[in-house]
């Protein structure tokens, strides 16, 4: 069957195209009712690319990456943020923005620095204190060291102790000195354990010095010490006492002039008479007949013994029971003269004389 030959045909398909031209006027007309723009109906195509544009900026919705940095701290929590809160470490520089008022309050702390400048006075201060030593030096060096008196000569300068302990120093002002015998302590006590008054033989000083240098008993023989001379009265003699052990004889000197010399007995071998600088330290009455009437200890010690009868072994010149050993070598160290010289002698040596042991 062919189409369109048909009367009804022929009429539907007049009917249809006047439909199509009535749909194509309606739509020229549709066209022409938007306003002039062509140019922007033909532009749609660059505008569906400028909406790509659009789409950038809603990829710049980099708010979205604020957003994100959001989330960094909230992923602080999880361990992947970690990176992030390498990011956060950032942030705390920022932090470090809003500690800024800790810095301040560091700068608080800055006073305190400050307040070590204050300290720094006080090295000022210590410079001040420099002068403190001077003072110390002043009290510890208050007066001229006299010097050492003459060796020879029989002249000597005594200090006969004013007070129950008197003190005895290394040096003047210095530290407190302890003499010593075979390590037991020998502390200077007035008056002393035989009844009598403390008296030393000065070596350096005089009237109106404030220290003295002095001979005391203790070993090794020939120890000295410096004392105040407060805490003593002042004294002299110009006797010098002289035993000889080379030819056993006892000597009383004053300046040249030989006042007495008489033979005695010294000490044997085995406790020798020690060859020494002493003194007339004391004169008291002989403890027993074998010592005679009188003794006068020396200030000396034996150097052979550490001991006699018990007690420590002090040298001194003495009377006897056996005149007849005059002249040997037989005693325990100490000096025998006859009885009736050992009074005449205790009466012509002021305490504190010089004493002078040679061979």
């Amino acid at each position: 069957m062919r189409i369109g030959t048909s009367r009804p045909d022929r009429l539907g398909f007049a009917v249809s195209a006047l439909l199509v031209s009535l749909l194509t006027v309606l739509a020229v007309l549709n066209l022409s009712s938007c306003s002039s723009g062509p140019a922007e109906s033909v532009s749609t195509v660059a505008d569906q690319t400028q909406p790509a544009v659009v789409a950038q900026t809603s990829a710049l919705s980099v708010p979205s990456a604020t957003a994100t940095a959001v989330p960094s701290a909230t992923a602080t929590a999880v361990p992947a943020p970690q990176p992030t809160a390498t990011t956060a470490p950032a942030p705390q520089p920022t932090a470090t923005t809003a500690p800024a008022p800790q810095p301040t309050a560091t700068t608080a702390t800055a006073p305190q620095p400050t307040a070590t400048t204050a300290t720094a006075p006080q090295p000022t201060s210590a410079p001040v204190a420099a002068p403190q030593p001077t003072s110390a030096s002043v009290s510890t060096t208050p007066i001229n060291v006299p010097a050492d008196a003459p060796f020879g000569g029989t002249f000597t300068h005594t200090l006969a102790a004013s007070v129950a302990r008197p003190t005895l120093h290394t040096t003047p002002g210095g530290p407190i000195f302890m003499p010593t015998f075979n390590g037991t302590a020998l502390p200077a006590v007035n008056p002393t354990v035989f009844g009598n008054t403390l008296v030393y033989r000065v070596l350096a000083g005089q009237p109106g010095d404030t220290w003295a240098k002095v001979f005391i008993p203790a070993r090794p023989n020939g120890t000295t010490a410096w004392v105040q001379t407060s805490q003593f009265v002042w004294g002299s003699s110009n006797r010098m006492l002289q035993i000889n052990v080379s030819n056993n004889t006892v000597t009383i000197f004053e300046g040249s002039n030989v006042l007495l010399t008489t033979t005695a007995v010294t000490g044997k071998s085995s406790s020798r008479t020690p060859l020494a600088n002493g003194w007339v330290e004391e004169v008291m009455a002989g403890p027993s007949s074998a010592y005679g009437p009188r003794l006068i200890s020396l200030g000396i010690f034996s150097d052979d013994l550490n001991s006699f009868s018990g007690n420590i072994p002090k040298i001194a010149l003495h009377g006897t029971s056996n005149p007849e050993l005059m002249g040997q070598y037989a005693s325990n160290g100490c000096v025998r003269v006859r009885n009736e010289i050992i009074t005449q002698i205790a009466s012509m040596m002021p305490i504190g004389s010089k004493v002078v042991i040679v061979g």
